[in-house]
């Protein structure tokens, strides 16, 4: 709290997402039946020497509810998951797979592809709104996670062009359709914009003390994209927010070096799960270069795939000590960037952190 008050903190602020790691070890049958209860994840936190944040079962603050004659319908087909949005205009289809070899869901088909697609979106959010979740009982769970030193964390609706590349067209259909039909888009955008803001005036209302974007950002996809689509939704959120006194962290990982200084320039406060060489396309040095003459907080830096072979704890304990070295020089949080992974030594959890009690 103090560093996102700007103020000194006390030590260094270590953390962990842990989810998809627990998500392995429930797959294998090896988890503790304790973690599925809010305070048994937290005993883990500490049983593991990390502050408790990443929480995805009360994660976002926004929930999609559609009116008729618009209806979602889901079927589990084996490994394959069917979601298919039945409107007036047309039907739209998504299907995922589960592959228990990384235990992962991913989309191998994606709801928007094609023009006639995206009218069938523009119906479809015509008869959407988005409600509001997990603020009524937020700062119960705040004074519970204290007492574990940790802080909930609150996920806002992904910004809309995010939410347009993620959750309805991918990436490749995404960059295609805002080329060939980029009104048709930009009215997309406008109409998701203009249903999240009662979810960001609930949130400011609450005025928790920080916020993350879930944008799932990479410099390698939306870089191009930024100034004219997200830049402008991005400033909008964090003026509605700042003015509330609710900090801002955005998620930002994979490739970083064209979209960190654009993150920076808009006004986050915390830019999170940084990936440094030798996962990421930068150095940390050159992370640091980047946000040099910033009051943004650094917060990543630990590879995940560091907690599996081929690493060790020795190349864990090299890289540790330079993230501390070089990004301790400013704000920052030391974090895994941006999941331990299935096959991670979660183990390395307590070792990182007897390091940074080194410092």
């Amino acid at each position: 709290m103090r560093l996102l008050n700007g103020e000194k903190p006390e030590g260094v602020v270590w953390t962990a997402d842990l989810s998809y790691w627990i998500a392995a070890r429930r797959q294998d049958g090896s988890a503790d039946a304790s973690w599925g209860t809010e305070e048994g994840y937290l005993r883990l936190h500490r049983d593991l020497g990390v502050m408790p944040y990443y929480y995805y079962d009360r994660f976002w603050v926004g929930e999609t509810v559609y009116r008729p004659p618009v209806n979602l319908a889901v079927e589990s087909r084996g490994n394959r998951t069917v979601r298919t949005l039945q409107t007036p205009a047309g039907a739209l289809r998504e299907e995922s797979a589960f592959m228990p070899e990384s235990c992962c869901q991913g989309v191998v088909g994606h709801m928007v592809r094609t023009e006639a697609d995206l009218d069938v979106m523009l119906c479809a959010l015509e008869h959407r709104h988005l409600g509001v979740r997990n603020l009524e009982d937020y700062e119960a769970r705040r004074e519970l996670w204290s007492r574990y030193d940790g802080l909930p964390c609150l996920g806002l609706p992904r910004s809309p062009l995010s939410a347009f590349c993620y959750e309805w067209a991918g990436i490749e259909n995404a960059t295609y359709l805002l080329l060939d039909c980029p009104g048709k888009v930009l009215r997309a955008l406008e109409l998701m914009e203009e249903q999240q803001r009662p979810v960001l005036e609930a949130v400011c209302g609450l005025a928790p003390p920080l916020v993350h974007f879930p944008d799932n950002l990479d410099s390698q996809n939306l870089t191009g994209f930024y100034d004219e689509f997200l830049g402008p939704v991005h400033r909008r959120r964090l003026e509605l927010l700042h003015a509330a006194g609710t900090r801002c962290a955005v998620h930002l990982d994979g490739a970083v070096r064209g979209l960190l200084p654009k993150l920076i320039e808009s006004g986050f406060d915390a830019v999170e799960a940084l990936t440094p060489q030798p996962a990421g396309d930068a150095s940390v040095e050159e992370i640091a270069r980047i946000a040099e003459g910033s009051d943004v907080i650094l917060w990543g830096g630990m590879p995940g795939v560091m907690f599996a072979p081929p690493f060790g704890r020795d190349d864990v304990a090299r890289h540790v000590k330079q993230v501390l070295e070089v990004w301790g020089r400013g704000r920052f949080v030391l974090g895994v960037a941006d999941q331990v992974p299935p096959d991670g030594d979660a183990d390395l959890c307590l070792a990182i952190r007897d390091l940074v009690g080194e410092r």
